[in-house]
């Protein structure tokens, strides 16, 4: 999975939100994790802690997407918000959450728990940290 992903995303024309499929691949490689009861990192809480395909998402989609969104952008850009708030990096998923508004998906939310409660919590400590930026 990891493989195809890494593919695909480095050879996808920018702008393409195949790069999300990075992150998709940690969060299921996460859940299969905390399924299997190894919900140990080490010194990390989250795979997307230090995780440099955050960026790659960042610079080969979200910041040359097209104005129009796609067909799965809401589900796409949930992915990304939820690892930017799993890397500590709110004041950069602030942009994505309010591209998304209200329309919180499932997956990866639930992942970590209660998908709205997470969601929601994430996304005021977006809008918290560039009040106070």
């Amino acid at each position: 999975m990891h493989n195809v992903a890494y593919e695909l995303a480095h050879t996808a024309p920018r702008g393409t939100p195949i790069p999300v499929l990075l992150l998709v691949a940690h969060a299921e490689t996460h859940r299969i994790r905390m399924e299997q009861g190894s919900d140990k990192y080490g010194s990390s809480i989250h795979p997307w802690l230090d995780c440099p395909d955050i960026d790659r998402v960042l610079d080969g989609w979200w910041r040359h997407r097209s104005s129009l969104p796609h067909a799965h952008f809401v589900d796409d850009a949930n992915y990304l918000a939820h690892a930017l708030s799993y890397a500590n990096r709110h004041a950069e998923a602030y942009e994505v959450f309010e591209a998304i508004g209200p329309y919180a998906t499932r997956l990866p939310w639930t992942y970590c728990g209660d998908p709205t409660q997470l969601f929601l919590r994430h996304r005021a400590w977006a809008r918290k940290a560039i009040a106070t930026g």
